[in-house]
């Protein structure tokens, strides 16, 4: 069993949430709702649990499963006072017994400690040279660090939403994992003197040659020339900010 872009969306926004989570504490689990906010989802079925489970839930949860991978759906419960658990439908799938808390706060523990790396990040290490997105970055972030923000829950959500296919050239560049690779480019360069916002509308999905063109400002950009899907609009005053500010004619 492959895990979709749906399960890998949602996988990578519950292993964001591991950090801030306590194993056996469910007041600081995520709500349905909440997620179909977060992660921008529209209300598919009756209730956002039903909802959720055609847009992520239910293939994450049977690839872990399938894979014996820890049982991270856990992590996602009724938030309702009287509940504060995952649905039945997620003891069963693991062939526990249903309301079995121990087993479900284990799983959560062997969650927060699992390497997900493997499944949600798959990154090399940054290129030497410094480009226009890279030099000075926001507030008190420093160059030594600046891959935190290539890294970010929001960068691997573009790449997630376009396949890691290049917006510009759809090319697609898969590992010897089995896994594919791209970057994500912010249009107007988050460090100073740009000052770009950290948003979807500012980011596009490239392959590396066509993310050195950008950052060096070697090309100019076409809305018609980007391929868009409906989960990602790019707002175009930022495709005007990187003809202006950044494209060096």
């Amino acid at each position: 069993m492959t895990l979709d872009r749906q399960g890998r969306i949602l996988l990578t926004y519950l292993v964001g949430k591991l950090p801030q989570i306590t194993p056996g504490r469910p007041q600081g689990y995520v709500g349905y709702k909440k997620i179909h906010d977060d992660l921008g989802l529209a209300m598919e079925r009756g209730t956002f649990g039903e909802s959720l489970q055609a847009q992520g839930l239910n293939n994450l949860a049977a690839w872990t499963a399938e894979l014996e991978l820890p049982a991270i759906t856990g992590l996602i419960i009724d938030r309702d006072p009287e509940k504060m658990r995952p649905g039945p439908g997620y003891f069963k799938l693991f062939g526990r017994r249903d309301e079995d808390y121990p087993w479900w706060e284990r799983e959560i523990g062997k969650a927060k400690v699992f390497d997900w790396a493997q499944f949600i990040a798959n990154d090399p290490p940054p290129p030497t040279p410094e480009a226009i997105d890279l030099t000075e970055p926001p507030g008190r972030v420093e160059t030594t660090v600046s891959r935190i923000i290539r890294d970010s829950l929001l960068s691997r959500r573009i790449k997630i939403l376009h396949d890691y296919k290049c917006q510009l050239c759809q090319h697609s560049i898969e590992l010897p994992t089995g896994l594919f690779y791209a970057e994500a480019h912010h249009l107007q360069p988050l460090g100073a003197p740009h000052n770009g916002p950290d948003i979807e509308a500012n980011l596009i999905c490239l392959c590396p040659n066509c993310h050195v063109e950008l950052d060096y400002g070697a090309r100019s950009l076409r809305i018609e020339d980007i391929t868009e899907i409906s989960e990602h609009v790019i707002d175009e005053r930022f495709i005007t900010y990187h003809n202006e500010k950044c494209f060096k004619q």
